[in-house]
């Protein structure tokens, strides 16, 4: 199996099941992988180019890093991802008084829920151009890109070192 950036972390672990405790004690914040609904859900959406943003590391260093693991030669480091950028402002939509629901990312997880799952049943539930608010300690990149993919707008603020996701529905 190739390492790159694409690659997804479910598919990795799968290939590499040994690289679990690796990858944790690389990213303690990954210590959430045991989780089998997370597993099971978001491993099979997140590339490691996510695992890295989430997990504050340079994309080159966690892909040497899991090269290193696995035995693979590193490779020169990549160029930049096709993701775009955090941004620092809320987009021109962004209405604080549209926001029909608030959910935190870290009490979903304890619950054994999966962000994803609760945002679509919230967004589901508002009126048009109601706005879902998600709060986390990471930048929820795959919760981002399928929705986006899904045509919903979503935008992601960093303020310090928490996150504020805000998704509208059409």
């Amino acid at each position: 199996m190739e390492i790159n950036a694409l690659t997804r972390i479910g598919a990795l672990l799968d290939a590499f099941p040994g690289l679990e405790e690796p990858l944790i004690q690389y990213i303690p914040a990954f210590s959430k992988l045991r989780n089998p609904v997370l597993r099971a859900t978001v491993a099979k959406l997140a590339t490691l180019e996510h695992t890295a943003k989430m997990g504050g590391v340079p994309l080159p260093n966690l892909i040497a890093f899991l090269r290193q693991q696995t035995g693979q030669e590193d490779e020169p480091a990549e160029k930049g991802s096709a993701a775009e950028p955090q941004k620092s402002e809320w987009p021109s939509w962004y209405q604080p008084e549209a926001v029909s629901a608030e959910l935190d990312a870290a009490s979903l997880l304890t619950k054994g829920g999966h962000p994803l799952a609760a945002v679509k049943q919230a967004l589901a539930v508002g009126p048009a151009g109601a706005i879902v608010l998600l709060r986390s300690d990471f930048e929820p990149a795959p919760l981002l890109e399928q929705l986006a993919q899904e045509g919903v707008p979503v935008a992601c603020v960093q303020e310090g070192t928490s996150f504020r996701t805000c998704l509208k529905r059409p």
